[in-house]
């Protein structure tokens, strides 16, 4: 629960990327290939970031309501964090072979009308989130307009990993890694449209 935790480990954000550390630590030593999966809670809890980046962002953004200035603080220790997992990989010497996947699991309320809806519902703002995909092949610097989704990932995990067997009946996902390789702009699935359960 990432509740009780304060500074110095905002929303256990920094504790989350220690034992993950450990783990990929542990996998590397002993020649394994590893998956490690940080669903970060940190937005959800904007009283609970560092007093350090929000002493900054009050300084930078002035006068807003507390609730703006601490997701923007946890924001900061949520960079803070992503860093300190890279750099462990790079540590590792793993750096160059390992996918890392930032994303969101949806999107946020609505928002000054920016994007229409928002959280909960089916429009952009509620199922538009960010993603970067660091890893091999994938080409620094580069920018994809393709419409994907989360449920893209299996079958592109086990693209990655070399399965050469059927994909299960009924999947509605396509691999993205020709997409994130720049070998293709297409996106092969079942369907040629995307699905939102709610």
């Amino acid at each position: 629960d990432a509740a009780p935790h304060v500074d110095p480990n905002p929303v256990d954000i920094f504790g989350m990327v220690e034992r993950t550390a450990e783990f990929m630590k542990d996998a590397v030593k002993a020649k394994d290939p590893f998956f490690a999966q940080l669903s970060f809670n940190a937005l959800h809890y904007p009283g609970n970031a560092s007093l350090k980046n929000l002493n900054d962002v009050k300084g930078r953004l002035g006068k807003a309501n507390e609730k703006t200035l601490g997701r923007a603080a946890l924001t900061q220790d949520l960079d803070e964090g992503i860093a300190e997992l890279l750099n462990s990989l790079q540590e590792l010497g793993v750096a160059d072979n390992t996918f890392v996947i930032y994303m969101s699991d949806n999107g946020a309320k609505p928002n000054a009308g920016l994007l229409s809806g928002g959280k909960g519902d089916v429009w952009e703002a509620g199922v538009r989130v960010p993603m970067i995909v660091r890893g091999p092949g994938v080409k620094a610097g580069s920018v994809s307009r393709v419409p994907v989704v989360g449920y893209d990932f299996f079958p592109t995990f086990l693209e990655w990993a070399g399965d050469e067997g059927e994909l299960p009946d009924g999947l509605e996902g396509g691999s993205l890694a020709d997409l994130l390789s720049g070998a293709s702009e297409v996106v092969e699935r079942p369907y040629p449209f995307l699905s939102f359960h709610f």
